[in-house]
């Protein structure tokens, strides 16, 4: 679903959310990982359904967890395949609602986005830009409309109005949390797809460097085999 790559039943994402017997769309556990591991806190969003998700973090020896196995975006083992719900239902520290909380700190999901990404907006009253540190766009049906959800304008109005993106921050709305109904999906999934094959070559080209002098190394003992036990040139 992401990589575009097939799925394996070692690598296959065992999602708390869209994972049923016989889906027609699979994702692999190394671009979950990924994508949990360039989100906030560590918390991602499933490609097909925007749940909170974040993996499992298996138990080692001892009792203890292996906090790495988060982050890791290459481990198949098994047990690093599964993920679970990233959100527990409390009061957030910040806007005081009942909200869906992501971290240890209570905060949920619409303050840490808002706090990140405080763009611009319009006021659909009296068209004054002002900067709101909330994530509006999700209220927002189209790029172009106006939401559907009030905030407090400081400008003419003096009142709660509508909303939208100033078109010139449009771009910096963050594709995994723009609504599903402005399109941004393939090209959020484009960019994890782009930014994981960077990864990859660029891993690909540092382990290149070590093999390349084994390669040397194993060509001239191959070399030095036929020399060895090539046949001396009789005399005429």
């Amino acid at each position: 679903a992401v990589c575009l790559e097939r799925v394996f039943p070692t690598s296959k994402a065992l999602m708390p959310c869209c994972d049923r017997v016989g889906a027609s769309v699979e994702m692999c556990a190394p671009c979950v990982r990924f994508i949990c591991a360039r989100g906030l806190n560590g918390v991602g969003r499933c490609p097909k359904c925007r749940a909170h998700v974040r993996p499992v973090v298996p138990v080692v020896p001892g009792g203890r967890t292996n906090s790495a196995a988060r982050t890791s975006t290459t481990s198949t083992a098994t047990n690093t395949n599964q993920f679970e719900l990233a959100v527990m239902r409390g009061t957030c520290m910040l806007c005081r609602q009942q909200k869906d909380l992501l971290d240890e700190r209570s905060v949920c999901d619409a303050c840490v986005y808002g706090a990140r990404f405080a763009l611009r907006h319009e006021c659909h009253g009296c068209g004054k830009t002002q900067r709101i540190p909330h994530p509006m766009w999700r209220y927002q049906t189209s790029v172009e409309s106006f939401g559907n959800v009030a905030w407090a304008c400081h400008g003419r109005c003096r009142a709660f109005t509508k909303w939208r993106v100033l078109a010139e921050d449009v771009p910096r709305v963050p594709p995994e949390d723009a609504p599903q109904s402005w399109g941004t999906t393939e090209a959020w999934l484009a960019q994890i797809r782009h930014a994981r094959r960077e990864e990859e070559r660029a891993r690909d080209v540092e382990e290149g460097g070590d093999h390349s002098g084994r390669l040397a190394a194993l060509a001239r003992w191959v070399v030095s085999l036929f020399s060895a036990h090539r046949p001396t040139d009789r005399p005429g």
